[in-house]
C-alpha cells in the first residue's frame, strides 16, 4: 500500500524548518509517532496533511507556505498547485476537523452514513458515476482552458482595436473596449464606411486640433475687366484716325501727344508767345493745330488712355490674385487635397491670361507714344481670348468654393469634428467587422463546449447525489459512536442521539444544554472522526489517518483508553500519523511501537520523530526542525530524566553556547518543581519549599539559593509543559546561575538521588 514517505520540501511554514531536497529523509513507515511541545509546529503539520485530504488550499496554513510530499512509490504531490490525488484516502484529525464537524454551541453534529446491505446496488452505481467525474472533469478544465483563452484573444483584440481608435480620436474622453463593442452593436457601419488612407489621415488631423483653423478670404480676379482690357486693345492699337497732318509730325509722330497737349495749353491760357521759343504764333499756325487735332484725335486719344489704365489695374489684380492664393496647409485637412488640384489649375489659369494682358497694354502703350500711327498687338482671336479668360474664371470660382467650404466649417467646428470622430469609429468597426465576428464566433463556441462540460458533470453529481440519498443512514453511526464515546471515556453518562438532521448529545438521558467539558469533547470529536473513517465505503486498510492531540484535557485513566482505542482501532491502517504534545500519550504510543522501529531497514515498521525547538544563536528565532526522538525520551517514559538532561548538558556547556538557553528557565523551573514535590510533599509555593529545605539542611549555599528565588519570581508556575518554548525574561548568566544552583540543591539534598540520576541521564 503506497504511504507518505517523506515531506521533501517545505517553507514558510511559520516555527517549522525550511526542508529541501537535500534535507534528510523523514523515511515515515506505517507507524509515526511526532512529539513536541505546544508551539512547535504540529497544527502545521496536520494542516500540511489536510491539505491532501481535501485538495484545496488550507487558508489556516501560512499564506506563503509551500511543501512537496513524497509518496513511497515516487509519487510527489506539491502545494500550492498540485497536490490532489489522496483525497478518498486521508483523512486528519485535529482542531479544523473538531470545528468543521462538530457545533457544541447548539449540541448537533454533522450526520455521518453508511452503507447497508440493501443500498449495496446505489452504492455501485455511486462508484460507476464517481470513476467517470475525473474524466468529465478533465474534459471541463481541457474546454475552460479553451474558452479563456479565446475570451482572452477576444478581449486582447478589442483593447487594441480600441487604442488604435483612440490614438486617432485625440479626445479628452478615454476610449476603451467597452466603447468599441458600443460602437459594433450602435452605428451599423457597412463596408461603405471604410475610409481611403487621404480621407482617414484628414479626419484624424480635424479630431487632432485644438480649436477650429482660421477662416481663409477667397480670390478676387476681374475676368471682365480683363477681357474689356485685351478687346479694347485688339481694337484701339491698330485703328486708323483721319486727320490733318502737321508738317513734322508726320516725321517725329511720338511728339503728337506732346504737340496736342502744348497746343490746349496755348490755347486755354489766350496765349499770343509760343512758351518754348518764345516766338509769336500766327493765326494760321494756330488754325492748323487746332484742325489736327480735332475732336477724333481727343476722343481716341481719350479712349487709349483709359483703355491703358484699365489695363494697368488688370495687370496689378492679376499679380494681386497670384499672391492671394491661400496655401493648402492653412485649410483644414480634409479640403487639402481639393485645393491643391483647383489652386494649381489657377495659377495655370493666371499664367496662361497674364501674359495675354501684357502683350495688351504693350500694344496699348506703344500707340499711346504715336497716337496716329496704328500698331498691331501680337494677341490671338477674340474667341480664344474669350475660352482663356473663362478658364480663369472658373479655375478661380473653384478655388472660392472650396475656401467658402473651409470657413462653413469653421463656423460649425464642433459639429465637424464630431462627425470626423464618429466617421473614424466607423471606418474601424466596419474595417474589423470580419475579425470581430470570427472572435464572437470563436468564444461563444468555446463557452457553449464549457457549459456544456459543466452540465455533464452537473448531471453526474445530481445523480450521485439522488443515489446518496438512498444510502445515507446516519442512525446507526450514532450507535457506533456511542460506542467508542464509552470506550474511549471509560463510562456511558454521554451518548449521541440521531435526529432528522444531525445527532443530539445528552448526559443521563437528558439533552445537553451547555457544552461538554474539554476532555469530554475530544473524545466525542475523536470518536466521531474514527466513526468516520469507513463511511461512504471506505476501508481501514486503505486510509492514511493523521491524529493531531487525541488525548487533550483527559485524565490519566481516560487517556489510557484513547491511546489504547485508536492503536487497535487503526493497526490496520495503510498509515497512522500521531502528533501530540502530551508525555504520557507519547508514552503509551511509543511503548508499543519502539520495538518496530528497530531492526533490518526492510522490517521496520515505525518512526519515532521529535519536533525539535532551538533558539539558534544566528537568528535568535524560534526554529523547529523535525529530528529522531532523542535517546532518553526513546528510552526513558519519564519526562523528569529528560528534563534533567537538558539540566546535564547546559552545565557541561558552561560559557560556550546552548541551543536551549532561553527555555532553560522553564525546565529549571520543572525539575525543581518535581525534585521539591518528592523532598516536601506539601502544598505551597516553591519559596516556601526551600525555605524548609534550608531548615533540614544547614548546610545549603544560600547565595546560590538566591538564583532560585530568582527563578521563582520571574517563572510563572505551570503545571504542564506548554511554557517550554517560551523565551524567559531571564538572563543567560542568570539562568547558568540558576542551574548551578539547582544541581547544588539536589546534590546537597539527595546525593544518591543526584548521583543515580546522573548516571541514569548519560547512559
Amino acid at each position: 500500500m503506497v504511504q507518505v514517505c517523506n515531506i521533501r520540501m517545505l517553507k514558510d511554514a511559520a516555527v517549522l524548518a525550511e526542508r529541501k531536497a537535500s534535507t534528510a529523509s523523514l523515511d515515515l513507515k506505517q507507524f509515526n509517532l511526532f512529539y513536541g511541545f505546544n508551539g512547535s509546529g504540529k497544527s502545521t503539520i496536520s494542516r500540511i496533511f489536510a491539505a491532501l485530504q481535501t485538495g484545496e488550499v488550507q487558508h489556516r496554513l501560512p499564506p506563503n507556505c509551500t511543501f512537496e510530499i513524497e509518496m513511497s512509490d515516487g509519487a510527489r504531490l506539491s502545494y500550492p498547485k498540485s497536490f490532489a490525488g489522496l483525497e478518498k484516502r486521508v483523512c486528519v484529525f485535529n482542531d479544523d476537523f473538531i470545528e468543521r464537524n462538530l457545533r457544541w454551541d447548539t449540541g448537533y453534529a454533522t450526520p455521518v452514513f453508511y452503507i447497508g446491505a440493501d443500498q449495496a446496488e446505489a452504492a455501485q452505481q455511486i462508484k460507476e458515476l464517481e470513476a467517470t467525474i475525473p474524466t468529465a472533469e478533465q474534459n471541463l478544465s481541457g474546454e475552460s482552458k479553451v474558452a479563456r483563452e479565446r475570451e482572452k484573444a477576444f478581449a486582447e483584440f478589442k483593447k487594441l482595436t480600441a487604442g488604435n481608435i483612440r490614438e486617432r480620436l485625440r479626445q479628452v474622453a478615454r476610449y476603451e473596449a467597452t466603447q468599441f463593442m458600443s460602437d459594433v452593436e450602435k452605428l451599423g457601419a457597412t463596408a461603405a464606411d471604410v475610409l481611403s488612407d487621404d480621407v482617414l489621415d484628414a479626419a484624424i488631423a480635424t479630431c487632432a486640433r485644438s480649436e477650429p483653423p482660421a477662416k481663409v478670404d477667397p480670390v478676387g480676379i476681374p475676368a471682365e475687366a480683363i477681357f474689356d482690357a485685351i478687346r479694347s486693345a485688339s481694337e484701339l492699337a491698330p485703328k486708323s484716325i483721319g486727320s490733318i497732318v502737321i508738317e513734322g509730325l508726320a516725321t517725329h509722330p511720338t511728339m503728337v501727344p506732346w504737340a496736342k497737349h502744348g497746343h490746349e495749353y496755348h490755347a486755354s491760357h489766350n496765349l499770343e508767345s509760343c512758351l518754348y521759343c518764345g516766338s509769336h504764333i500766327p493765326v494760321e499756325r494756330k488754325a492748323l493745330l487746332t484742325a489736327a487735332f480735332d475732336d477724333q484725335l481727343s476722343a481716341f486719344v481719350t479712349d487709349l488712355n483709359t483703355s491703358i489704365n484699365a489695363a494697368n489695374g488688370c495687370a496689378e489684380a492679376l499679380n494681386i490674385a497670384k499672391a492671394a492664393v491661400p496655401a493648402a496647409a492653412s485649410l483644414s485637412a480634409e479640403f487639402q487635397p481639393p485645393f491643391e488640384a483647383a489652386a494649381g489649375k489657377l495659377i495655370t489659369a493666371l499664367d496662361d491670361v497674364t501674359p495675354l494682358l501684357l502683350s495688351a497694354l504693350r500694344s496699348l502703350r506703344a500707340r499711346q507714344g504715336a497716337p496716329t500711327t496704328a500698331v498691331t498687338p501680337n494677341l490671338p482671336g477674340i474667341e480664344d481670348v474669350k475660352e482663356r479668360i473663362q478658364a480663369l474664371s472658373d479655375s478661380c470660382a473653384a478655388v472660392n468654393d472650396i475656401c467658402k467650404q473651409h470657413s462653413d466649417m469653421v463656423d460649425t467646428f464642433a459639429d465637424h469634428q464630431t462627425k470626423a470622430r464618429e466617421n473614424i469609429r466607423r471606418h474601424f468597426v466596419a474595417k474589423t467587422a470580419s475579425e470581430y465576428a470570427e472572435h464572437v464566433k470563436r468564444v461563444e463556441e468555446g463557452v457553449g463546449k464549457e457549459k456544456a462540460a459543466e452540465a455533464a458533470i452537473s448531471q453526474i453529481n445530481d445523480r450521485i447525489s439522488e443515489l446518496r440519498a438512498k444510502v445515507q443512514q446516519h442512525g446507526p453511526a450514532a450507535d457506533k459512536i456511542n460506542r467508542l464515546v464509552k470506550s474511549y471515556l471509560g463510562h456511558d453518562e454521554l451518548t449521541i442521539v440521531a435526529v432528522e438532521d444531525g445527532y443530539e448529545l445528552h448526559r443521563h438521558g437528558s439533552i445537553v444544554t451547555g457544552a461538554p467539558s474539554e476532555g469530554e469533547k475530544t473524545a466525542i470529536a475523536l470518536c466521531y472522526f474514527l466513526s468516520t473513517l469507513e463511511a461512504d465505503d471506505r476501508k481501514i486498510k486503505d486510509l492514511i489517518v493523521v491524529i493531531d492531540d487525541p488525548v487533550s484535557s483527559l485524565d490519566t485513566k481516560a487517556m489510557n483508553y484513547a491511546c489504547s482505542l485508536v492503536r487497535n482501532r487503526l493497526s490496520g491502517a495503510a498509515q497512522l500519523i500521531v502528533l501530540t504534545h502530551n508525555q504520557h500519550c507519547m508514552n503509551e504510543f511509543k511503548k508499543h511501537w519502539k520495538g518496530w522501529a528497530k531492526g533490518e531497514p526492510d522490517k521496520v515498521k515505525a518512526r519515532l520523530k521529535f519536533i525539535d525547538v532551538i533558539v539558534p544563536a544566528s537568528t535568535m528565532l524560534r526554529t523547529a526542525n523535525i529530528i529522531d526522538l532523542p535517546v532518553h525520551l526513546r528510552e526513558y517514559e519519564s519526562e523528569y530524566h529528560y528534563l534533567f538532561e537538558k539540566v546535564l548538558r547546559f552545565e557541561e556547556a558552561a560559557e560556550g553556547h546552548f541551543d536551549y538557553a532561553f527555555m532553560m528557565p522553564n525546565v529549571l523551573r520543572r525539575v525543581l518543581e518535581i525534585f521539591l514535590a518528592f523532598k516536601v510533599p506539601r502544598s505551597g509555593n516553591i519559596s516556601d519549599k526551600l525555605k524548609t529545605l534550608c531548615e533540614r539542611h544547614k548546610d545549603l549555599d544560600l547565595d546560590r539559593l538566591n538564583a532560585l528565588e530568582r527563578l521563582t519570581q520571574v517563572e510563572s508556575h505551570s503545571d504542564n509543559l506548554d511554557d517550554l518554548i517560551t523565551q524567559s525574561a531571564m538572563t543567560v548568566e542568570e539562568s547558568r546561575d540558576a542551574n548551578t544552583a539547582l544541581l547544588h540543591l539536589m546534590k546537597t539534598v539527595d546525593g544518591d538521588h543526584h548521583s543515580d540520576l546522573e548516571k541514569y541521564c548519560k547512559a
